[in-house]
């Protein structure tokens, strides 16, 4: 299945693509790489949880799309995408430069065009690689505390995976943020 990762839009909409700023872009990147907490990343996906079904950018996030135009898509291993940040500027994350980020109901990941740097990522951050497309993505647990509220242990976990989309293989990394 092909994907198409770019944000659509009919030829009489206008462009919505407005550059992110320094302050969303530092607050992404510090979800991407887990230096931010799951309170953190709850309240981002709070923000952007109709970014996907008005089709409209918030926060410099963009909405994501299928080639049918379907949205909350899987990617790859991570399900449930709803939003992109495509950056003007590449950022270091992880050392390697990127121009975009992804984020999924449980994730914000970086993506790399070369899938040769998953692998290398993968060993550099200690996680057992496993970069098969349709495989579970390679991971490791930094941190994992009790709920404030409830029973269950909240969880922060270093992620990576190799995913096939429409422009060829490609790698991606970042953090994911679950309840157990």
């Amino acid at each position: 299945m092909a994907l198409a990762l770019a944000p659509m839009a009919s030829a009489t909409e206008p462009a919505r693509n407005p550059a992110p700023n320094q302050e969303q872009i530092d607050r992404a990147v510090a979800l991407a790489t887990c230096k931010a907490d799951r309170a953190a990343f709850r309240t981002l996906a709070h923000e952007l949880r109709d970014v996907a079904s008005s089709r409209e950018p918030s926060a410099g996030w963009q909405p994501v799309a299928r080639e049918a135009g379907e949205y909350g898509m899987a990617l790859g291993n991570i399900a449930g995408v709803l939003a992109e940040m495509q950056l003007t500027e590449p950022v270091l994350i992880f050392g390697h430069p990127t121009r975009r980020l992804i984020l999924s109901r449980s994730s914000v990941v970086a993506t790399f065009d070369d899938p040769a740097i998953g692998a290398g990522l993968a060993k550099s951050m200690g996680i057992e690689p496993e970069m098969r497309q349709g495989g579970p993505a390679g991971m490791r647990i930094v941190e994992s505390t009790p709920e404030a509220e409830g029973d269950g242990i909240e969880v922060k976990a270093l992620i990576t995976s190799r995913i096939d989309a429409d422009h060829g293989p490609s790698a991606v990394a970042g953090c994911l943020y679950y309840t157990q």
